[in-house]
């Protein structure tokens, strides 16, 4: 899996298949290793070229001090699609992969043909969200922290969760290590490279995909929230204002349906996929 310099950056990412180009976009404190746990790469790569990296400052990309809100990222990941010489492609985003997603094909509409959202906040729709404090991911991982004696607020604030876990001692860690399973405790731990960074505080911001920029979308748009979404008020006011939305649910899933549910998930994305890209006459989905 390659490396590919985009304005002085390294970004990691792989490629697999033949057909309509589709890029896979994680979310904030996540990494490109979501889309094969899930299997969405290997489903996706029967009939499309996928492209899956990893976003500045996550996985095996380079860390930048700054220049994480979805502007300076759609930008990159125009960069990456230009780079790699891809037709325009169709975007699946998870969570805040969503947003960068959408902030990417509002500022170049010729490079990207369609979208899918994976339980998607957009800074831009915080005004008609009253649950961003209430994400149950949110409220797991600041208890955990809690209880290791770690200095969390009740207001959600990734720049203090980062923080966080940049400062554990070794005897917090020990006691994480004895209360988290493996997978958990490596994915906690990894948020500390952002402590030093403008992450936390960027994602959050609206960084000009206003919610008047949002109901302008006009291309083909499937949102995917999940059944115990903590964004339900998004969910609703993406299926009412944006008359080229489709709105699904991912059943048994809490914000994490790659993860949680990628059975159901991967056909979703599989299925609407390929009406996107491919019409209505494609054939039964292959296994």
């Amino acid at each position: 899996m390659p490396h590919i310099s985009l304005n002085g950056t390294k970004f990691y990412y792989q490629q697999e298949g033949n057909g309509p180009d589709v890029i896979l976009v994680h979310a904030a404190t996540s990494n490109m290793a979501l889309w094969m746990f899930s299997g969405v790469i290997e489903e996706l790569s029967q009939e499309f070229r996928v492209t899956a990296y990893d976003l500045r400052g996550h996985g095996m990309s380079d860390i930048t001090p700054t220049g994480y809100t979805s502007h300076d990222m759609a930008t990159d990941l125009i960069r990456l699609s230009d780079a790699l010489e891809l037709q325009p492609a169709y975007l699946v985003g998870h969570s805040f992969g969503g947003v960068i997603s959408l902030h990417a094909s509002t500022l170049a509409p010729d490079r990207f043909e369609g979208i899918i959202l994976s339980d998607t906040y957009f800074p831009g729709l915080s005004s008609i969200e009253p649950n961003l404090n209430k994400i149950p991911i949110w409220e797991k991982w600041k208890n955990v922290l809690v209880d290791v004696g770690a200095p969390m607020g009740d207001i959600l604030n990734f720049q203090d969760l980062f923080t966080a876990v940049d400062s554990l001692t070794s005897e917090q860690m020990q006691t994480l290590e004895t209360t988290l399973d493996r997978f958990s405790l490596r994915w906690l731990l990894s948020l500390a490279r952002l402590a030093k960074t403008s992450c936390g505080n960027d994602i959050f911001q609206e960084a000009g995909l206003t919610l008047e920029r949002i109901v302008e979308y006009k291309k083909p748009l499937v949102a995917l929230y999940d059944e115990h979404s903590a964004f339900s008020a998004t969910k609703q006011f993406l299926k009412e204002k944006l008359s080229n939305c489709i709105v699904e649910d991912v059943p048994a899933a809490n914000h994490l349906a790659p993860l949680e549910n990628p059975m159901v998930f991967n056909g979703l994305i599989h299925k609407h996929l390929r009406r996107m890209a491919l019409g209505p006459c494609s054939g039964p989905l292959r296994k």
